[in-house]
């Protein structure tokens, strides 16, 4: 009869066939499906009103027009599938380029950082009655930290350390800058100053506004116990002293790089380094780095942790102070980059009192 045919479970079977043609994910699939349901139901009916009814009780009772709308609400219903299929489609693809971005992005952060990775020293320099170490772990992929030491013609090192403000690529594309005009400067200039002066003028010349760099360097001579430093906004330098564990801290010198067109004519602090003294060049990742109360580790902390571990290697004294930021923070996330450099005197034949300044 009629009514087995358009309401029977047979002619149920093409909403399935509706609700699967969407996931073609195209809209000519969803409406041609719902066509053809709709001319299959049709057909359906038709064909059936030609059989003879059994009985009265078998004649139909439902009205062609309903027959008719049931047909139509199945085209309606393909057209309708065939939207849903559209709006998929545009919405996979527009995930499929979101992703495809995100993985371009994150191969040119490993790209960027393998390449500032690369720039920064990998062996340690070799100064005689001196070990230095730097250390670094930034706090994205790339950061805005790094450290470096320069061979000088006459021997001696610029050991230098810089943070640029925030972390992640740009940042790291400009400590690669930096890092090629501080070794320009330091290997022509004859004194610090005014290698930091002429370094300043080419970093305040390429830094857009609201960035400035905080930069430290380092004259040590082989075998000599004075060393040198100067500061442009880096601070503190701090200096242990090995016959009674006590710290000495100094203020950076000037104004960080990138601030003002010209430093001020900055006279290098002199220190005296006895055998088993270091000097302490340190980003303020470290001492900046909160736990879960808000309480950040502070210098407090970091002179009570150089006390602690200043007796052992360079190595080993980076990592025991990290392990007492890490302890101290309990697993917050590491919100900026951290970079160290120790600089330590050890036990020579040959001791010389004076370095000539540069």
């Amino acid at each position: 009869t009629i009514e087995q045919a358009a309401l029977g479970p047979a002619s149920h079977l093409y909403a399935i066939f509706i609700v699967l043609s969407v996931l073609h994910v195209r809209i000519q699939v969803s409406i041609v499906s719902g066509i053809v349901a709709a001319a299959g139901l049709g057909t359906i009916v038709v064909f059936s009103g030609f059989e003879p009814s059994q009985s009265p009780q078998e004649q139909s009772v439902l009205p062609m027009s309903l027959t008719i709308f049931s047909a139509a609400l199945v085209l309606c219903t393909g057209a309708a599938a065939g939207l849903v299929a559209m709006r998929m489609r545009l919405y996979l693809e527009t995930a499929a380029q979101e992703a495809s971005a995100r993985v371009r992005a994150e191969q040119d952060l490993r790209a960027g950082a393998l390449i500032q990775q690369s720039l920064m020293p990998s062996d340690p320099p070799k100064i005689s009655g001196y070990e230095v170490v730097g250390w670094n772990r930034p706090a994205d992929e790339t950061g805005g930290d790094y450290f470096d030491w320069v061979p000088l013609e006459d021997g001696r090192f610029a050991v230098c350390i810089a943070d640029v403000t925030g972390h992640g690529l740009g940042p790291a594309m400009i400590t690669c800058f930096c890092r090629a005009y501080a070794r320009t400067a330091l290997r022509v200039d004859k004194r610090l100053a005014n290698a930091l002066n002429r370094l300043n003028s080419e970093i305040a010349n390429d830094l857009g506004p609201g960035r400035f760099i905080t930069f430290a360097s380092v004259l040590v001579a082989p075998d000599c116990e004075e060393i040198l430093s100067v500061s442009a906004g880096h601070g503190p330098i701090l200096v242990y002293r090995a016959a009674d564990a006590s710290i000495e801290s100094h203020d950076a010198d000037d104004l960080p790089l990138g601030v003002v067109e010209m430093l001020d004519e900055i006279a290098p602090v002199k220190h005296s380094l006895r055998s088993g003294d270091l000097m302490l060049l340190i980003t303020d990742g470290f001492f900046e780095w909160a736990n879960q109360s808000g309480k950040q580790f502070g210098t407090h902390r970091l002179k009570e942790s150089i006390s602690r571990h200043g007796d052992k290697g360079a190595q080993e004294m980076i990592h025991g102070l990290l392990a007492d930021v890490e302890h101290f923070v309990q697993g917050t996330p590491q919100p900026d980059d951290l970079t160290a450099v120790v600089i330590r005197r050890i036990l020579d034949k040959t001791t010389v009192s004076k370095v000539a300044e540069i």
